[in-house]
């Protein structure tokens, strides 16, 4: 089906296959319109003069802002450059919607064309070179088994708020003050925060858990002595064979490479900033949606929080995110590099 109405090429074919008496039920199987439509215009035929179409019935309504020729160019430009907005389509396509309001705009992509506002993922910026370090490590371990990913250690570090500024939605009555406090989410300006390192291997499930002492920074010494306390029991425990870092300089600096060679720890050749790559980012992400609904006004309630969502965590989660990764790793190299939904 074309749209809606008949065009007057259609029937006039119509009509046509009518003089050679073909059935209506075929006439209207021939066209694909319905049997309803094929009656209603051989009837309303009968009372023209022979030859004539019958023009189309009033159509009610105001008639559309849009062609079908503009719809395509906004199209063509929201797929060149998504984050373009409706003013900025307005000027751009300046006489084609010179009569066309931007909500009007708004309603023709998100209804009609199917491209509705969204809000844009936050993605770390990659250079070439960092994809094409990404690129490289997926093909030395695309081949690797579940069952290989299974014996890794994924260990990392991540900063949790003592009250979490995610922004909520609330039903307000129209006219109502948007101030009120029934109606906001409370945020605290430079409030306090703990970071943690953690570790966990598909096999096991969660490993040590670690929290660095505030305005402490991690060095190499440092890191060392996290690792011989929350590393070392587990890693044995769980009989890894390999244990995964990220690239960050403490954990790569040479008084670490010799403490893990001495350990005899074999430690993967990661890429930086590759958080879609690290199965325990999504950990991390858990624990902060739960801490969501949880007291965390202060550090000490952080802290126990923490340990609460860590030692309660579900030994087979691990394991689906150990069992994740030739996924991961199949989608980097499908985007060449470039970051994924993980």
């Amino acid at each position: 089906m074309v749209g809606k109405y008949l065009s007057t090429e259609e029937k006039s074919r119509v009509l046509a296959l009518r003089e050679e008496n073909v059935p209506q039920k075929e006439i209207a199987r021939r066209t694909g319109r319905s049997l309803t439509a094929i009656k209603d215009l051989l009837r309303r035929a009968r009372d023209l003069p022979d030859g004539e179409v019958p023009l189309h019935k009033n159509i009610p309504g105001r008639p559309r802002k849009t062609s079908t020729n503009t719809d395509r160019l906004l199209k063509r430009k929201v797929t060149i450059k998504p984050g373009i907005t409706s003013s900025e389509l307005k000027k751009e396509l300046s006489t084609p919607l010179q009569n066309v309001s931007e909500r009007t705009i708004r309603h023709r992509l998100q209804k009609d064309l199917g491209l509705p506002s969204r809000r844009a993922a936050l993605k770390p910026m990659l250079t070439q070179k960092m994809k094409n370090k990404r690129v490289a490590f997926c093909k030395k371990y695309k081949d690797w088994t579940i069952q290989q990913w299974r014996n890794v250690m994924f260990s990392d570090e991540s900063n949790f708020k003592c009250i979490q500024g995610t922004p909520g939605r609330v039903r307000r009555p129209s006219g109502s003050n948007r101030c009120d406090p029934r109606y906001t989410t409370k945020t605290v300006k430079h409030s306090d925060y703990v970071m943690i390192w953690g570790c966990f291997s598909g096999r096991m499930g969660r490993g040590g858990l670690y929290f660095l002492p505030k305005n402490e920074t991690m060095s190499g010494s440092k890191y060392i002595d996290v690792l011989e306390t929350h590393l070392l029991p587990f890693y044995g425990i769980h009989r890894c064979s390999f244990f995964q870092q990220d690239s960050a300089p403490c954990h790569t600096s040479k008084l670490v490479k010799k403490w893990l060679s001495d350990q005899s720890i074999s430690v993967l050749e990661w890429p930086g900033n590759s958080p879609d790559l690290n199965p325990i980012e999504n950990c991390w992400h858990q624990m902060k949606v739960a801490l969501k609904n949880k007291d965390t006004a202060s550090v000490p309630r952080l802290k126990d929080e923490l340990k609460n969502l860590w030692i309660n965590m579900d030994k087979d989660y691990f394991l689906k995110l150990a069992d994740s990764m030739p996924k991961r790793i199949c989608d980097v190299l499908a985007v060449k590099g470039d970051m994924t939904k993980y």
